[in-house]
Formats: structure tokens, sequence, C-alpha cells
């Protein structure tokens, strides 16, 4: 019989978000391996040296995003008998069937992560990595393209096209590995989505929202999906009514304050929390559209009178 899919989280904090994970994992009766080194090796300095930062996001926290990945060439190195693996963040929670699910789904590819169909036209070029399938194979091959990305003219040209197109909708982002992730899979054919629903059951993508892979995919309450937990199984519900099995939940950026919850099916007070946080994030990003319009406003003034006295 084939081993089951191995579990990874890349963190050198401990902190009570991994520590939630971890429980998760064992609930769940996944393996669940945890990598806290921080010295990524040569290959990582070289991509330091040529990294140009293009985020709305700190230089540091972009690199240490990329950083993973070259630690885990590393274990793969030390470790050859891993073959293929599930990366995970340290704010998922697992469910039940976690791993069955994801060695079902992904077939032969050699990648496989999540993402969000455009619902207003507007695509951020981005599949995101926290809950997502590797080969060793492919895991190097996404090494060497993330270095061959920032080392080269055409490279660096393409993602400051993106960049762009962020700075031109006024919205925070810019260029990530995530960016990164979704030129290589698309170059690649490794594309196809891990969030999609597959058989009843389905991994999420963001809990904040009921977007997932599909725009309204699944009902809300108070800010975050609509979930039930019963017997250590999860489901949302979605636009039809139907239930479905969720075996992976994502809590992004301060959601992470609902994991504990969660994780004991709390899930009135999950809603509660994620309402307030979404109301918070709401003004954060408002604020962020009225001080670039503010800039732009100011930059265009300041050029119009340099022009005019040529």
């Amino acid at each position: 019989m084939k081993p089951s899919l191995p579990f990874i989280v890349v963190e050198d904090r401990q902190n009570k978000t991994l520590a939630l994970c971890r429980e998760s994992a064992v609930l769940a009766e996944e393996r669940l391996f945890v990598l806290s080194q921080t010295d990524a090796g040569p290959s990582y300095e070289r991509f330091c040296k040529s990294y140009v930062h293009l985020s709305s996001n700190s230089a540091e926290f972009e690199k240490i995003c990329f950083r993973r990945y070259f630690l885990l060439a590393q274990f793969l190195e030390s470790n050859p008998e891993v073959r293929e693996f599930v990366l995970i963040d340290s704010d998922v929670l697992l469910f039940q069937g976690a791993g069955a699910h994801i060695a079902h789904l992904v077939d032969k590819a050699d990648f496989s992560g999540s993402t969000m169909q455009p619902s207003d036209g507007w695509n951020p070029c981005q599949i995101s990595p926290h809950v997502s399938y590797w080969s060793a194979n492919g895991l190097r091959r996404f090494v060497a393209y993330v270095l061959d990305s920032y080392a080269t003219p055409s490279g660096r040209r393409k993602l400051r096209e993106i960049a762009a197109r962020f700075a031109a909708r006024g919205v925070r982002g810019g260029v990530s590995d995530m960016t990164l992730l979704y030129l290589w899979a698309r170059t690649t054919g490794n594309d196809a989505p891990i969030n999609r629903v597959l058989g009843g059951t389905v991994i999420d993508h963001n809990i904040n929202g009921m977007h997932n892979l599909l725009p309204r995919e699944f009902k809300v309450r108070g800010g975050a999906k609509r979930v039930a937990y019963t017997d250590g199984k999860a489901w949302l519900t979605n636009e039809a009514g139907e239930m479905t099995r969720v075996v992976a939940l994502h809590f992004q950026g301060s959601a992470k304050m609902a994991m504990p919850y969660a994780l004991r099916g709390h899930m009135h007070t999950v809603a509660a929390v994620t309402y307030g946080l979404q109301m918070a994030r709401r003004g954060k990003n408002y604020a962020f559209r009225v001080a670039t319009f503010a800039r732009r406003l100011f930059d265009t003034r300041s050029v119009v009178p340099a022009s005019t006295g040529k």
C-alpha cells in the first residue's frame, strides 16, 4: 500500500498558531513535520542578492516567504526517500481525510496550489501554497525558476509588469512567492487547483468570506465561511444548500485568532470573531486606497508646473 503523504510546516517560531496546527494534525491522524531551520544555504544567498522588491509588504517578509522553498530543497537533499509531500502554513487546521483527499486529487502532477477564479476581471496572478502538494522534482524545478526569474532581465521585466498592475488598481500586494508559483505552474502545466471540490470534499482557500475556487462558492456566518463540525469532521454549505466536507481550513491574517475556537468546534464564536476582524480589515483597506489616491493626486500636480516651466 502506498504510504500516506507527509505534511510539512516550515516555521521557526514556536507559537500558539503552530501548536494548534500540530494538534489538528494529531486529531486528523496525519503525519506532520516541522522544519525550524533558518539557514537556507548558498542558493538562497544568491537569490537574496538578485531579489528585487516589488511588494507592499516588507522586503524581509517576502524573502522569508521565499526562503521556505530553499529550506525544503535542502530537506529533500538530506531525505531522498521523500518523493512527495504537502506543504502547509502554520495557520491551517487539518481534519480527517486531508491526506487521502489530496493524494486522490493531484494524480500525477508535480504541484498543486490554491487559487481563486477572478470575479471582476482582476487577476492578481497568484497561487497560494498554504496547502500545496509537491513532488520532489517539482520543488527543485520551482527553486530553479525563482532563481532564473530574478537573475535575468526578462524575468525581472515580467515581475515589474505584474507589480505595476497592482499599483494602477490601488490595491495592496504586488509580487510575492505566490506570483512566482502562478507563473511557474502555468508554464509547466501544474495549475490545476488543489482547492477544487472533488467527491464532495474540498480544501479551504481562505476562511475569511464565501469565495473559494469559485466566487460566492460557500455560505458565510459572521465574517467567515459557515462551518458545521461533527465527530471530527468539518462541513461547508454551498449556495445550493448542499454540504461539502472540508479537510483543511486556512485562517489567513488576523483570522488566526479564531483557530482555537474552530478546533474545539465553537463555530458561532468563530463567526463573531471573524466578523469583527472583517470590519477592521475593511477600514484598513479603505484607508490604503485613500492614501494611494492622495499620493497620485499630489504627484500629478507636482508634474504639471514642472512641465509648464520648460
